[in-house]
């Protein structure tokens, strides 16, 4: 089982390193070019950056352009959406709660969200709490599209959203998997809201954005127009669609380079000095506690608290990322050399150069001075028990995506992907298999707890696990299911619903006429079926329960048709 080094644990609120690391003109050169190569080479349209060490500033520094067609330049103030990495400001929010008495991290949900009333699939519970929630643990459903419906009023839509996911069923028990979750920090923010007798805009200005001087931040976009300096967002070279959602605590903070500075500034004040300027150092290094260390279905990756957790030279960072409507973001810091990176574009295209940036900026200010913990991250079992030998076994994989494995005459495997080349598959150690032919070292890694695996990129794993298909025998009652279910809603990012059924891999099919993705599902009764497979986006329950009518993503569907169109 995973498990974070004793060292770690037993030196979390450790004292400032020594070190004398701060960023040279010759580094700001290098990161600069470096930038400037990518813009060059159209990887991206804007930048912002921003890295903080020692309570000061050490580059805040704009790139390109905030908009193609005024030709505006990025500058520290330019305004990006910040997306996910406001999930950390929801973490901090719901640990100065902690500190005020008013929660703890193991309450039940249910005990400040009364109206919120899941329903719970047979043989499963309905147990979650506050930590479950800002740690993707929590089994609330994450195929659901009501969330990300546009709104001009998503303060007060988000007190709807209890009401509005106790319509809809865990779908699987706490603990199972690590599985990215806005609605869960949706839920997050609510709770915030409704302790502090604040709305979540109110909460944020007041706890936040003033006493930090954050004073070009915002909570959500507003209405009308974007603001005067707030950059254009793009998908290559086309501007993307922008709008509000209710699950503005899962992403909607707008912000700049240098009110982020202080930002990580405060954190990093908090926790070295206990500072208190935003929780007390007790607190607030309890994010770089490992959280899914219990949890047989993830991988290799660290969840704390709201944060990430990498590791960078015997040093350990917490980090964040964030993607939403064409803004790209990434955020670095490591307490013990008291530094912080946070890097912004303003182009869908641009999430690698964001990475890249953050990740090189965070290894020269890391690579100085080796740090206090071991490099080696979590595995998925511990060196005392080694794990059991896994053998890749030819089949159907339910998951995001269907995939084949076949084993071939020569005793070797090859997957295919539908709409994808065959790829061969090399084997490089006792559980993972290299894709040949792919850009980069992509693989595939066998899971331990059940008969499946996950994707890895260059080293870093999907949170997403693919599992054995399990087969369905269409009897009547099942049969009177399949056809063509039309979605009652106006929101265009919903499409109608085909069930079929493939006589050949024996398996129940749900087919988005929209979007042309195919979820392999199985029977939890009469009347509930389930996407396969495990993750972010897996998962959902489909509720027949209605004659002729379909519950699913959050919204209604109803049957046109007995016949596949």
């Amino acid at each position: 089982m995973k498990k974070i080094t004793l060292l770690a644990s037993l030196i979390a609120g450790l004292s400032l390193s020594s070190c004398t690391f701060a960023l040279d003109q010759t580094d700001i050169q290098k990161i600069s070019q470096q930038i400037e190569h990518r813009l060059a080479g159209g990887e991206t349209t804007g930048l912002s950056i921003a890295v903080v060490k020692d309570n000061t500033p050490v580059m805040l520094q704009g790139f390109g352009l905030a908009n193609t067609e005024t030709q505006q330049p990025v500058t520290p103030d330019t305004q990006f959406r910040i997306a996910s990495i406001t999930k950390t400001f929801v973490t901090l929010a719901v640990l100065k709660l902690v500190n005020q008495g008013k929660l703890s991290l193991d309450d039940s949900v249910y005990k400040h969200l009364p109206d919120f009333k899941p329903k719970t699939l047979p043989n499963n519970n309905n147990v979650i709490t506050v930590r479950d929630l800002l740690t993707h643990q929590s089994g609330i459903p994450t195929g659901w599209f009501r969330g990300d419906e546009p709104t001009t009023s998503p303060n007060k839509d988000l007190n709807s959203l209890a009401a509005l996911l106790s319509d809809d069923y865990l779908v699987w028990n706490r603990g199972t998997i690590s599985a990215y979750n806005n609605n869960a920090f949706g839920l997050a923010g609510l709770l915030v809201s409704r302790i502090s007798g604040q709305s979540w805009q109110d909460y944020l200005q007041t706890e936040f954005f003033t006493p930090l001087a954050m004073n070009n931040t915002l909570s959500h976009l507003p209405n009308g127009p974007l603001p005067v300096q707030m950059a254009q967002s793009y998908s290559g070279t086309a501007q993307e669609p922008k709008f509000a959602s209710l699950l503005t605590p899962a992403g909607g903070i707008i912000s700049t380079g240098n009110d982020m500075a202080r930002y990580m500034q405060a954190i990093l004040d908090s926790w070295n000095y206990d500072s208190h300027a935003i929780v007390p150092s007790s607190l607030i290094t309890r994010v770089r506690n490992v959280q899914n260390a219990h949890i047989q279905l993830d991988g290799d990756h660290e969840m704390g608290l709201g944060f990430f957790v990498d590791h960078f030279n015997g040093h350990i960072a917490i980090s964040h990322d964030g993607s939403y409507q064409g803004y790209e973001s990434m955020m670095y810091i490591v307490p013990e050399l008291n530094f912080g990176v946070f890097v912004t574009t303003n182009n869908r295209d641009g999430d690698d150069t964001v990475f890249d940036i953050a990740k090189m900026v965070t290894n020269i200010a890391t690579q100085s001075e080796k740090g206090p913990f071991l490099d080696n991250k979590n595995t998925q079992t511990s060196s005392s028990q080694p794990p059991l030998p896994k053998t890749l076994e030819a089949g159907f994989y339910a998951g995001r995506r269907n995939i084949f494995i076949e084993k071939t005459p020569s005793g070797e495997f090859v997957m295919l992907i539908p709409g994808q080349a065959i790829k061969q598959l090399k084997q490089v150690d006792s559980d993972s298999y290299q894709i040949i032919g792919e850009k980069g070292d992509v693989r595939i890694k066998l899971t331990q707890a059940i008969d499946g695996f996950r994707f890895t990129y260059n080293g870093r794993d999907s949170a997403n696990v693919f599992s054995k298909l399990v087969t369905t025998k269409l009897t009547p009652e099942l049969e009177k299911l399949l056809g063509y279910y039309q979605v009652e809603t106006t929101n265009p990012e919903i499409g109608d619903i085909e069930l079929r059924y493939s006589p050949e891999f024996q398996a129940l099919l749900a087919v988005s006429v929209k979007h042309g993705f195919v979820r392999a599902m199985k029977v939890v009764d009469e009347n509930l079926l389930q996407v396969q497979g495990y993750g972010r986006g897996i998962g959902t329950v489909f509720d027949f329960q209605e004659p002729n009518k379909l519950k699913a993503l959050g919204y209604q569907f109803k049957k046109i048709s007995t016949e596949i169109q």
